[in-house]
């Protein structure tokens, strides 16, 4: 079961969001000015499905440049395999995550862009900025557009953060993540699962944080 909703729609920018209610991750599309970009692509079918997605926002498949990854886990990335019977785009992904989505989705390592701990990437007329945020996994990354920060699975509203006993995971490392991203200028959080903040932000940021500190403690 999904929603499909428009977040924002500012002069040549538009933000669509697909909330999943199971398995699947939620997936963001940001169209500047006929550029679309995607975070994250879910699960996949049964659980998701990205073609009929983007078909009730009336975008062509065809005219997806860029797909950003928030970290390598199956609910979050598997949707690709959808996307790339129909269109080749730039893939973006922390190199620490690459190789296991890579040889998983046996992806095309020339479409694969690894970043590392910060860097700008161009959609369209506008830019967003990829933070590396570990904990959840190694490779983790959030995003953010202007004021809004898409947070995968680091943060989640009502002061919600991600899980650390999976591979790769590491709560001290989660908690210094949720540290960087409280800095930030924020007032939007756009999460990996559940639902969305649409304002005072920082405000579940600093709940996060204090019960992932809370977690830690008990565990040292």
């Amino acid at each position: 079961m999904q929603a499909h909703i428009t977040v924002s729609e500012v002069d040549s920018l538009k933000l669509h969001a697909v909330i999943s209610y199971g398995i699947s991750s939620n997936v963001y599309i940001i169209d500047s000015g006929g550029d679309i970009t995607l975070i994250d692509t879910g699960y996949g079918p049964p659980h998701s499905n990205l073609l009929k997605s983007l078909e009730k926002f009336h975008i062509n498949v065809d005219d997806v440049s860029r797909v950003l990854i928030t970290h390598r886990h199956k609910d979050h990335t598997n949707g690709l395999k959808q996307i790339l019977n129909k269109v080749e785009p730039q893939i973006y992904v922390h190199r620490s995550d690459a190789d296991v989505i890579i040889n998983r989705l046996k992806l095309n390592k020339r479409a694969v862009i690894k970043m590392g701990e910060r860097c700008t990437i161009y959609l369209g007329r506008k830019t967003i900025e990829a933070i590396h945020t570990p904990g959840h996994t190694a490779g983790s990354m959030c995003f953010l557009l202007d004021n809004i920060l898409f947070s995968g699975d680091l943060v989640f509203a009502g002061g919600g953060f991600g899980r650390t006993d999976l591979p790769s995971g590491n709560l001290q490392e989660l908690v210094k993540s949720i540290e960087r991203v409280l800095k930030l200028n924020v007032n939007m959080l756009l999460p990996g699962h559940g639902e969305l903040v649409l304002s005072d932000a920082k405000s579940h940021i600093k709940l996060a944080l204090k019960y992932a500190k809370l977690r830690l403690s008990r565990k040292i």
